[in-house]
């Protein structure tokens, strides 16, 4: 794995249509390094927190971006305009990180072979609904309902 890539960036809105995103802009040094080693996907942190995020375009921005919605900016702690720390590197195409909780379930269900099978992209919105639950409570249901869905090939 390369080195990682460090900068001060801010966290700012993207005005698409009617709806407003928050994105975290790569200065341009970064963005070019990560598309000369063919990066999709980068690993790193902000402000010392974990993150593994596509590297994405979009027509009403210049530039390449990370989008920060926000159940990744309510994990962090932090709001739009803040300075943050990054650190970024290539992360392999096919790594989903799975929690510790969500890995627990798949193996006492004997689900991890079913978990396997899935596509990256899949196995990545499965966790982004969990991970995105405010409440322990809505969490729990929401591993509940992955596992049922993938036991019933739903997924």
């Amino acid at each position: 794995m390369s080195d990682y890539l460090s900068f001060e960036g801010r966290i700012v809105p993207m005005i698409w249509g009617e709806n407003t995103y928050t994105v975290l802009p790569l200065p341009n040094d970064i963005a070019e390094t990560l598309q000369a080693q063919n990066a999709k996907r980068v690993e790193g942190e902000i402000n010392d927190h974990p993150i593994n995020l596509a590297l994405t375009k979009a027509p009403v921005i210049d530039g390449i971006f990370l989008y920060t919605g926000k159940s990744l900016l309510d994990r962090i702690g932090v709001s739009p305009d803040e300075p943050l720390e990054v650190r970024l590197r290539p992360a392999p195409a096919d790594q989903v990180d799975v929690p510790d909780d969500v890995a627990r379930a798949l193996r006492t269900t004997d689900m991890t072979t079913n978990w396997d099978s899935l596509s990256p992209g899949k196995r990545r919105s499965a966790l982004h609904q969990i991970t995105s639950a405010k409440r322990a409570e809505t969490r729990e249901k929401r591993i509940t309902k992955m596992l049922t869905d993938l036991q019933e090939g739903a997924l």
